[in-house]
């Protein structure tokens, strides 16, 4: 009999998994137990708009990497608004920063550097 954990599991291999989970918050060293089976290890992304039926633009981020412990790959598509993007963006920074102040100034270094020369998006000018 298959094991209840709450999470639908698939026979599918491109069917993704892994989790955190506690003890500990986000913010403790050590304080999360991380299960890496079926994550994805990231080796490519694509963003784009998409325009909804409703007529909203939403953002769409398309993220593909090799399933851990596996040959198979993954392709997932998330839809976020601006609230979702601000998020995410804005952890990534947070934890950059918590891995100590060297990785937080490349990092921030970095995405400087990709808005000042325009590099991320191949756009020239401010569009707003």
């Amino acid at each position: 009999m298959p094991k209840k954990t709450g999470h639908r599991r698939s026979g599918d291999p491109r069917k993704t998994g892994g989790d955190i989970v506690g003890p500990g918050g986000p913010h403790d060293r050590h304080g999360v137990i991380l299960d890496d089976w079926g994550a994805v290890l990231l080796d490519h992304s694509t963003v784009t708009l998409v325009e909804t039926r409703g007529g909203q633009t939403v953002l769409a981020l398309l993220l593909e990497g090799r399933v851990n412990k596996s040959p198979d790959r993954a392709r997932n598509l998330y839809l976020m608004n601006e609230d979702g993007a601000a998020a995410l963006v804005t952890e990534l920074i947070a934890l950059a920063h918590r891995i100590g102040p060297e990785f937080g100034q490349r990092f921030t270094k970095r995405i400087t550097y990709l808005i000042e020369t325009d590099a991320f998006t191949g756009d020239k000018g401010d569009q707003s």
